[in-house]
């Protein structure tokens, strides 16, 4: 089984709990961020340590990071999804 060990929010604060994050999204869509985005950290059972950032963008979700399929953070910056 996997776990999720952190859950950064809108490119700011780290939680450890679903709902504070939620909480603190929520937050961050009212003072009009920017940065529409939750980074989840993620253990798998073997150790090894991933993450999926999930980002909003004008008219689609996009998710990108280092698990297989997705395009990593950097080819996502630079529009090579």
């Amino acid at each position: 089984m996997a776990t999720v060990k952190e859950i950064q929010v809108c490119g700011g604060k780290i939680h450890t709990f679903l709902s504070t994050a939620c909480l603190d999204y929520l937050e961050c869509l009212a003072r009009g961020t920017d940065r529409e985005k939750m980074n989840f950290a993620i253990t798998q059972a073997n150790g090894e340590v991933k993450h999926i950032t999930i980002r909003q963008e004008d008219d689609r979700i996009v998710a990108y990071g280092d698990f297989e399929g997705l395009p990593n953070a950097i080819d996502y910056a630079q529009g090579k999804e």
